[in-house]
């Protein structure tokens, strides 16, 4: 089953695959991605779609599914940035969502 079948039949919130699939990586800032094992937020929603955290063919058509996907969702990707870049955690970036972001399912 693809991500994105597996997306739709559990209906995950975008907190709820920061806060589950964070857990696999380290959080950076200011890029997507250290090419290794770090990501920011809208790199670890990438990789949540398959991107393997490389800059390759891969990453402009990862990038836009997440912009599509949080547009579906009401969130705002430079709220995301400007939260991961401030130094929020994971964690305290879905708590956010959970607590100011939309409702909708992506």
């Amino acid at each position: 089953m693809s991500r994105q079948q597996l997306l739709l039949r559990q209906e995950l919130t975008v907190s709820q695959i920061i806060r589950s699939y964070g857990k696999q990586y380290r959080q950076i800032t200011e890029r997507y991605s250290d090419g290794g094992n770090g990501r920011c937020v809208l790199g670890l929603i990438m990789s949540y779609y398959g991107w393997n955290g490389k800059d390759d063919s891969q990453t402009a058509s990862k990038l836009l599914g997440t912009l599509i996907a949080l547009k579906y969702a009401g969130i705002d990707k430079n709220s995301l940035i400007d939260m991961n870049d401030s130094g929020m955690s994971f964690d305290e970036i879905a708590d956010y969502l959970d607590k100011f972001g939309s409702s909708k399912y992506w």
